[in-house]
């Protein structure tokens, strides 16, 4: 158990709570949580320990998932070692460019205007303005852990877990 001030979010605290339990020798395998303590971050740290976080990860927030007739970033093929992104149309992105966004590591990803414009589905892929699709992606371990939990909390077995 650990108790922290109210204004201290719960993923804050979980990395402590780790720390204490390594020394004392009891990680478990599995650790239930609620979504309070979801993060692509605790995730990957938690994997490091050889805990497996058990815990609803935050949904895709893009208008494409949320209205769920459109591509979603999980519709995307990313290759990380060639550092290209191929849309669900077989379109490569004509930029890969790492930046720092909230502090954090980003890599933006877009795709060309003379990609996008005549695209046949272009309005399930995006609306904006700019007349191209752009993704934002996390480190690679992160995406790929948010992938994976948001594929995995969709299941039976997951969910009667």
């Amino acid at each position: 158990m650990a108790t922290t001030p109210s204004t201290v979010p719960d993923v804050k605290a979980l990395e402590p709570i780790h720390q204490r339990q390594h020394r004392r020798g009891v990680l478990p395998g599995e650790h239930y949580l609620d979504s309070g303590y979801a993060s692509a971050h605790a995730i990957v740290t938690a994997r490091t320990r050889g805990i497996a976080l058990i815990t609803p990860v935050l949904l895709d927030q893009s208008r494409q998932a949320r209205e769920r007739r459109g591509f979603d970033a999980a519709n995307f093929t990313i290759d990380w070692k060639y550092q290209q992104v191929t849309c669900p149309m077989g379109q490569a992105s004509s930029s890969w460019s790492p930046c720092r966004q909230h502090g954090r590591p980003v890599t933006v990803v877009k795709f060309s205007r003379t990609t996008c414009g005549p695209c046949p589905v272009r309005e399930r892929c995006t609306t904006g303005k700019a007349g191209y699709r752009q993704l934002t992606l996390h480190a690679k371990a992160m995406t790929d852990a948010l992938r994976t939990a948001r594929a995995g909390q969709a299941g039976r077995d997951w969910q009667a877990a």
